[in-house]
Parts: structure tokens; sequence; C-alpha cells
């Protein structure tokens, strides 16, 4: 866990956007100016980076690795401009490989180890931009990552969300909340739970080259055991771990999803 760090030459946090064609995405960066390790955290449907601040928090703790976040929120989530159109998960994917080609891989000094980091929905971007921008997405961990085959609907998933709100932290709830109500519009989160349950992220794990990190929480009704060990197997370098908690398992255990990220990146 010491591999973490927002040691000397730490900036604040800067806001980012980066468009690909009608397309526009919002960075939040903070951490190392001149970091060594450079992790992207990509939140599910309906949600925003905000779901992201434990374990931002988490892994910008002192160490000796100088480490840098970027906290994505996706075309038409959180503080992003509202999307013109549907956007399918590839065209999510195409959009956070473009910011980190533009803005962590392009950036002046040596190019840093990139993680990519996804939640929920996020796991499948994350899972699309290793098999088709494996340059810009060497390694990866998908927390909780959907959507399960056998219960590939928006019914199932409404009641698997529902099983998992029950156990959730206050804080876990109250960010979905105000994300899900106040910063998505309802026809874009419909819309994007569509393009979910359409996508196959067990067909595209066997494409990706890179490292790829399989996480749940051990309570998760959304990723159940069998599909995430399944999902590990279909990736060439997948492995599986739980932490504690359910769904959103960066609010129960950070320092499991930092374990795992470091693990990704080769810096545990």
């Amino acid at each position: 866990m010491a591999a973490r760090s927002s040691t000397p030459g730490t900036t604040g946090t800067v806001d980012v956007r980066c468009a690909v064609g009608d397309l526009v995405a919002v960075a939040h960066v903070s951490g190392a100016a001149a970091p060594r390790l450079a992790v992207v955290l990509v939140h599910g449907v309906g949600s925003s980076a905000r779901a992201f601040d434990p374990v931002r928090r988490a892994l910008l703790r002192p160490g000796p690795t100088p480490t840098a976040v970027h906290a994505i929120d996706l075309p038409g989530f959180g503080a992003a401009p509202r999307a013109p159109r549907d956007v399918t998960i590839a065209e999510h994917a195409d959009v956070v490989a473009a910011y980190v080609r533009r803005h962590v891989l392009d950036a002046p000094g040596p190019a840093p180890v990139v993680v990519l980091v996804g939640h929920s929905m996020g796991a499948q971007v994350v899972a699309q931009a290793m098999a088709d921008h494996p340059h810009e997405a060497a390694a990866g961990v998908l927390v909780g990552p959907t959507a399960d085959r056998r219960a590939r609907s928006a019914p199932h998933l409404a009641l698997r969300l529902a099983r998992d709100a029950v156990g959730e932290r206050p804080r876990a709830l109250a960010t979905l909340a105000v994300d899900y109500v106040l910063r998505c519009s309802l026809p874009h989160y419909a819309r994007q739970v569509r393009q979910m349950v359409r996508h196959r992220i067990e067909d595209v794990l066997p494409r990706v080259p890179g490292r790829v990190v399989v996480l749940r929480g051990a309570h998760d009704p959304i990723a159940p055991r069998a599909w995430v060990r399944e999902l590990a197997a279909a990736a060439p370098r997948g492995t599986w771990r739980e932490t504690r908690g359910r769904h959103h398992a960066m609010d129960a255990d950070p320092d499991g999803i930092v374990a795992a990220v470091l693990d990704a990146g080769g810096v545990a």
C-alpha cells in the first residue's frame, strides 16, 4: 500500500475538458504534477466522478510513488455537458482513450504507468478502451462490472440494484441520489442503460492484451462471484479478487481498490 503518493510537486484539483467529435468529457485532476503512476477513474451509469472520492483520497495519501488521479465525468454525466445523442460504450471508450493520450501520455516529461479503473458501466468502458486502444490503456481494474449475462435486462438489473441499495453506505446512496436526480437527465440515463445491456464485456475481454484485475464487493448482488470469475478467465492476463462491501466497494473498502490498482499497474 505504500506505493501511492501526492509528494512534492503536487497540484490542486484542475478540471480538464476533452472533446471527441460532438462528445465532451470533464476530468478532475489532482496529485503529482510529474507522476510515475496515473490512475484514471471511470464512473458507472447515472453516476459521476464523485463516486470515486474515497478511492481518490486513498490514492493521494503520501507514499514513495508520485501519483496523479484523473477522475472522469463521461459525456452527459456529472460536470460534463449533456450528450447531444445516445452514446455507445465504444464511444465512451474512445473518449477515455483520447483523454489519456492527450492529457496523460502526451504531457511533458516521462510517461507514467497508466491504470484505468471502471465501476459498473464504467468497467465496460474500461474493458472496451483496453481492447480498442491498448497503448493508452495497458492496465485496468474492473469494479463490480455489468451486465451479468445471467440477468442482462433492465428489469433484472433494477431488481439487483434495489437489493444492493438496502445495504449500501449512506454516503454512496446520497451521492447517487444527487447524481441520478440532479446531474443526469432521465432520457440520457435510460438510453445508457440500454447501451449497458447491449454491450458484451465477455466478448471484449479476450481482445485485451493488458493486465486486468476484476474486483467485486463480497456482498455485491449486481456482480456475483461467478460472473466476476468468468470475466477474469476471459481476459488473457486477468485475475479476480474481492473486497469488503457491496456494489459500491469504493466506499466500503477504498484501500482494497488501491491494492488492485497497484497490482494491475505492477507497482504493488
